[in-house]
C-alpha cells in the first residue's frame, strides 16, 4: 500500500474576521487534513506567555468539510480538536512556542475522517474533483496576535477501497432549566456522542446546562440510563489515558515572588482545555463491538435535566457505509 502527504494549500495569510472561500480537497480516499496555524506574537508578557494558543483554538470559529453539498465535519476548531483527541488520540502539536514579542508560533491540528489514520478500511472514499470541499472562517484578532496564516496537508490513501468513514457535525441549542431533549440523527451507528456545557465551561457554581443525561433509543434507555455530565467529563480522562489535560492545560503553578510575567513561564500553557466537555463513548473498544444501531429507529435522543439555561452542543459521531458503485 502507499499513502501521500501533500500540500492541498500552502501557507497563506488569513485576515481577521473573514471566511477562506471553498477549497478543493483531493480526489483519492482521504485519511486525515492537518491544519496548520502560524501566529505572530503581541506583547506576550503583559498578556501572558502562552495565551496566543489558547487564543487561536477560539478564533477559528468554523471548520466545514462538504461532500456536494453535505456536511461530513462540521464544527469550530476547539470542538473538533477535542473530538480528535477522543476519537484517535489525536493531538495538536506546536513546534514554535517563542516568548518574543513579534515572534512567530505555528501549530498543527489533525482532522480525521477515522478512528485511526492510515487505515485503508476507514477513510472517505475517492470522489471527483471539487466534490469534496473544506471551508473555514474565524474571527477578529485577539489582543495576544496577529497576522494568522494557515495551510493545509492531506493524508491520501491512494491503493485503499474504504468501507466506512466517520461523519461528525454540530447540534445546538440553548438549555433550559430542568429536562429537554436533543435528539440525534437516525440511520448509522453511532460510535460517540461529544456533548458542551457553556455553565460547566465557564460558571463557578455548581450549575450545568446538560446536568444528567440519559440515552433513549424509542423511548427505551440504552448504554447510559442516567448519567452525571461531570461524572462523564472525568471518564474521558479514562477514554484518553488521562492525557486529557495534555493540551492545552497543563500548567506549572508556583509562587517566588516574580513579577506575573516571569512566573508565567512556568505555566505551560494557561488555557480552558478541555473544560467544558464531556462524552458519551459507544466505541471504547475502538472496533465498533459496542456501536449504537439506529437504523429502522423511529427515535435516538438524549434527555437532560439541567439546571442552568445556557447554550450546549452535541457533535454525533457517525460511521457511515460506503454504498457500492
Amino acid at each position: 500500500m502507499r499513502f501521500l502527504q501533500s500540500i492541498v494549500r500552502p501557507l497563506t495569510a488569513w485576515a481577521a474576521s473573514t471566511a477562506v472561500a471553498p477549497i478543493d480537497l483531493p480526489v483519492n480516499p482521504l485519511s486525515l487534513l492537518l491544519l496548520r496555524l502560524q501566529i505572530t506574537n503581541i506583547n506576550p508578557n503583559a498578556l501572558l506567555l502562552y495565551s496566543a494558543i489558547e487564543d487561536v483554538v477560539d478564533n477559528v470559529t468554523s471548520i466545514i468539510v462538504k461532500h456536494k453539498g453535505e456536511n461530513i465535519m462540521q464544527g469550530s476548531l476547539r470542538d473538533l480538536m477535542v473530538l480528535n483527541m477522543l476519537l484517535g488520540k489525536r493531538f495538536p502539536h506546536w513546534d514554535r512556542l517563542t516568548n518574543a514579542s513579534g515572534g512567530i508560533r505555528s501549530i498543527t491540528f489533525p482532522l480525521g475522517f477515522s478512528r485511526r489514520e492510515f487505515d485503508p478500511i476507514e477513510a472517505f472514499p475517492a470522489t471527483s474533483r471539487g466534490n469534496l470541499t473544506l471551508e473555514m472562517a474565524r474571527g477578529a484578532d485577539p489582543a495576544s496576535l496577529s497576522a494568522l496564516s494557515f495551510s493545509i496537508e492531506a493524508v491520501e490513501l491512494i491503493e485503499a477501497t474504504p468501507k466506512q468513514y466517520i461523519k461528525a457535525t454540530t447540534m445546538s441549542q440553548t438549555a433550559v432549566v430542568g429536562s429537554y431533549d436533543q435528539s440525534l440523527p437516525i440511520g448509522n451507528p453511532l460510535l460517540a456522542l461529544l456533548f458542551f456545557d457553556t455553565a460547566l465551561a465557564t460558571l463557578n457554581t455548581l450549575t450545568s446546562s446538560w446536568g444528567a443525561v440519559k440515552l433513549l433509543k424509542d423511548n427505551i434507555e440504552q448504554y447510559y440510563p442516567l448519567s452525571d455530565a461531570q461524572v462523564l467529563a472525568g471518564m474521558m480522562g479514562v477514554h484518553l489515558g488521562q492525557w486529557a489535560e495534555g493540551f492545552p492545560s497543563h500548567v506549572h503553578q508556583y509562587d517566588d515572588g516574580a513579577a506575573l510575567e516571569v512566573a508565567d513561564d512556568a505555566h505551560h500553557p494557561v488555557s480552558t482545555g478541555m473544560r467544558g466537555y464531556f462524552a458519551m463513548n459507544f466505541d471504547p473498544l475502538g472496533d465498533g463491538s459496542y456501536a449504537l444501531e439506529t437504523a429502522g429507529a423511529a427515535d435516538v435522543k438524549v434527555r437532560a435535566v439541567g439546571t442552568s439555561a445556557t447554550p450546549v452542543r452535541v457533535l454525533p459521531v457517525e460511521l457511515v457505509p460506503v454504498k457500492a458503485g
